[in-house]
């Protein structure tokens, strides 16, 4: 019973000691804050002109990006963009908007247009721009990559442009492009051994049955027996 009592006697003592902590606490926080209230200013200061500084960088980006999107679409369906006059407009656009994805589109495109001209150097010299970056088109820069080398007579060069593209490329379709070109430059180049392997690994991967499977076996029976294999 007496246990009791002390214990109900010591509840309120507890609480007002917390009470207490909390109080003292607040009034030494109140106290460094009015000690260093130039510091407080001063790092809240910085602190607003870098949000500040991110936001309209952001913003001027948005709409670098909107201006370089209806510039680039504009363009693209001009039939002068097939012109040497055309050449230098994406020559311009991209160098005015360098850095955006939209600039990366006009150098696949000049690239396009320099490939149809069979000017595969100066392709290149774009496709590496893209290619060797961040771009969502990477792949895509790749396999054009493996078209320029192939138009300029480098085999060898084409099918490690294909080879990368394979290993880079993130969709199975174009895992499946890539390859599928590797093994024609194989293929062309007479090293049916090498074509026949390709598509040995395209079909491991393919449904049994379907339509492409019945494909890939076609291109791989014909490579085997070309290589003297079985």
């Amino acid at each position: 019973m007496a246990s009791s009592t002390v214990a109900r006697s010591r509840s309120p003592q507890s609480k007002l000691d917390s009470d207490d902590a909390l109080a003292l606490r607040a009034a030494e926080l109140s106290a460094w804050a009015r000690r260093n209230a130039r510091m407080i200013i001063g790092i809240a200061a910085v602190a607003l002109v870098v949000v500040g500084g991110l936001l309209v960088y952001k913003y001027s980006q948005a709409q670098k990006r909107a201006a370089a999107g209806e510039r680039l679409l504009a363009m693209s369906v001009n039939p002068v963009l097939l012109t040497s006059a055309g050449t230098s407009e994406l020559e311009k656009f991209i160098r005015q908007y360098d850095g955006t994805p939209e600039a990366d589109e006009a150098r696949m495109m000049l690239a396009q247009s320099l490939l149809d001209a069979r000017q595969p150097r100066p392709a290149m010299t774009h496709l590496q721009k893209v290619a060797g970056g961040r771009s969502k088109l990477s792949v895509q820069a790749l396999m054009m990559m493996g078209s320029a080398h192939a138009q300029a007579g480098d085999r060898a060069a084409a099918i490690r442009s294909y080879q990368q593209a394979a290993d880079r490329a993130g969709m199975k379709y174009q895992k499946f492009e890539a390859l599928g070109q590797a093994a024609l430059q194989h293929e062309a180049g007479g090293n049916w051994k090498a074509a026949a392997e390709i598509y040995q690994g395209l079909l491991a991967q393919t449904e049994k049955g379907s339509q492409q499977a019945t494909v890939i076996e076609m291109r791989m029976t014909e490579a085997l027996a070309r290589s003297g294999g079985r």
